[in-house]
């Protein structure tokens, strides 16, 4: 009788931590938050992060990462799962009030990265465009990427048995998709990946640059060249090439490599004498990740004319600037 009135106890001790944690979630979108982690930004969008289940306990990197973001001076808040419904309602009539309120932004964790395909689906309905998405781990349950998120970078561990959603995209979709699969670096796990340091700094960089590049929506921009055409161009700047829409990239990031983001792509032609190598430096991307996007061996020979894929940064300019030798700039 007392094992029984013990187990009944914490069973409800463990019912009302959840009701109060849902609670504090659902409030985590009201005024007070938002005054307090929001203050004037002197530029245009907004960035909402949202925890997950138990993200008061579980997503608490997430006030980090809105910190930094708005020390940025960009506007960023942070939302608990259960207040997403009346948070999508808001955004969608800041939106039709405001359209200079864009780009809306949207980050979740775990099932908060779930939650974020659905506010987009939503506000697809409504005709309001999605700058960038960015998943921590979402679960296998996530929905598919809406035709209105112009740039969705999933950020997960595919062996990771809580979340480990690799996120797929959605009819008549024209934007870019990003699969970054960490399962080799195990010093992530799924409740500590939203309060890494430098995935908080790849967040804020790739954010901070497509806001400085206007926060575009850019899916009408023009389709990859034919490959004859590629044969003969190479880009001379990295605001000028020609990329991939739709574009679909999935990488593993190797154990003793570092962390980075990639966010799109170009279709180029190898020339007479190329290696791997000097493809890999010319473009200033990683060869093992030229190797394992186009699934070639890295001690291969690279036939000319070959069509090869490229990952590019798409608004760092001043990071992935291509150098081709002799090629003046």
């Amino acid at each position: 009788m007392k094992a029984h009135r013990a187990r009944m106890y914490f069973l409800s001790r463990f019912v009302a931590a959840t009701a109060i944690l849902g609670f504090v979630a659902s409030c985590s979108s009201n005024s007070i938050l938002d005054a307090y982690t929001s203050p004037t930004p002197p530029v245009n969008g907004h960035v909402y992060l949202i925890r997950g289940l138990i993200g008061e306990v579980f997503s608490r990197g997430l006030d980090d990462l809105a910190e930094k973001i708005n020390r940025r001076g960009l506007g960023a808040s942070v939302h608990g799962l259960f207040s997403v419904n009346s948070l999508t309602e808001e955004i969608i009539a800041k939106y039709k009030t405001d359209p200079s309120s864009a780009p809306i932004i949207l980050l979740g964790h775990s099932s908060g990265g779930d939650a974020i395909i659905s506010m987009a689906e939503r506000m697809r309905a409504a005709n309001v465009p999605v700058g960038i998405a960015f998943g921590f781990d979402p679960t296998p349950l996530a929905g598919r990427v809406p035709d209105n998120v112009e740039l969705f970078v999933n950020i997960f561990q595919k062996t990771n048995p809580i979340g480990g959603g690799v996120v797929m995209s959605g009819e008549g979709f024209r934007g870019r998709l990003i699969n970054v699969d960490l399962r080799e670096h195990n010093e992530i796990i799924h409740i500590n990946l939203d309060k890494s340091s430098t995935i908080h700094d790849l967040i804020v960089d790739e954010i901070m640059d497509f806001v400085a590049h206007g926060g575009k929506n850019q899916i009408s921009a023009p389709a990859v060249p034919s490959l004859s055409q590629a044969k003969h161009q190479r880009p001379i700047a990295a605001s000028s090439p020609n990329y991939i829409r739709p574009y679909f990239l999935a990488y593993l990031i190797p154990r003793n490599e570092p962390i980075e983001l990639w966010d799109s792509g170009i279709q180029i032609a190898a020339r007479p004498g190329e290696t791997l190598q000097t493809i890999a430096s010319g473009y200033r991307v990683p060869a093992w990740l030229v190797a394992q996007v186009n699934k070639i061996n890295p001690d291969a020979i690279i036939e000319p004319g070959k069509a090869l894929i490229i990952p590019q940064h798409m608004y760092r300019s001043d990071r992935s600037a291509v150098h081709i030798p002799g090629v003046s700039r």
